[in-house]
């Protein structure tokens, strides 16, 4: 049986007359109006967000909004899915991310630049706790948090650490410039001014007389407990 020549155009009225001039099936859009090709599609770009406030009627649902009012109307928000943004690659939860992994904590701050010279004392501890470090000079001139010099002799204490357990960079530093150390004895004592509650006493102690180390001392202590060293510098 031979076709007629108009089945085409009559199909392409018939999609019309269902769908409208500018009728869309999902995100395709057909073409059909005047002069249009009935066989071509148009993809419809897809709104990203949705304008859907608290109180609005179900998407979906029996109370749903109509359709649009226009034939070449875009469809209404509610019926596309919203897209929510994604966490960064760095960030717990992002691409490639433990979604259960605890934000990290930070830790101490960087050590900072430490006084060298002729005598250089050192006290390192890696917890929040507040431990002290006290030095006499050999004629009994002490240094320490609430007098840090500089001396008659030019010792000083240059950098003091957790003030109250606010964990900073954890050392304590002591030193005399080249050419001024006092000769003699010298007394050191390490102390745990606030530990209890704040973390580790653990620590290691460091001094050195014209770049030879003449102690290296670790310990523990709690609070108000105190740990004594000594050397000499000749």
């Amino acid at each position: 049986m031979r076709r007629s020549s108009a089945s085409a155009p009559l199909a392409a009225l018939a999609l019309t007359t269902v769908l409208g001039a500018c009728g869309i099936v999902g995100d395709v859009e057909i073409g059909g109006g005047p002069g249009g090709d009935p066989t071509t599609t148009t993809t419809r770009p897809r709104p990203t967000t949705s304008t859907t406030e608290p109180g609005d009627p179900d998407p979906g649902g029996p109370n749903s909004p109509p359709g649009p009012s226009g034939a070449c109307d875009e469809p209404p928000v509610w019926a596309f899915t919203v897209t929510t943004a994604q966490a960064p690659e760095d960030e717990p939860g992002g691409p490639g991310g433990d979604p259960c992994e605890p934000t990290p904590s930070p830790g101490p701050t960087p050590e900072p630049e430490l006084g060298t010279g002729d005598v250089q004392v050192t006290l390192r501890w890696s917890s929040s706790a507040d431990i002290d470090l006290h030095v006499f000079e050999p004629d009994g001139t002490e240094i320490w948090f609430s007098e840090p010099g500089p001396t008659a002799s030019g010792g000083r204490l240059d950098v003091d650490s957790n003030v109250g357990c606010e964990q900073e960079a954890s050392v304590e530093n002591v030193f005399w410039p080249d050419g001024e150390m006092p000769l003699g004895g010298y007394r050191v004592v390490v102390t745990g001014y606030q530990v209890d509650g704040c973390g580790s006493g653990d620590y290691s102690l460091t001094a050195n007389v014209q770049g030879v180390t003449v102690l290296d001392e670790t310990g523990t202590v709690a609070t108000d407990e105190k740990d004594e060293f000594a050397f000499e510098a000749r």
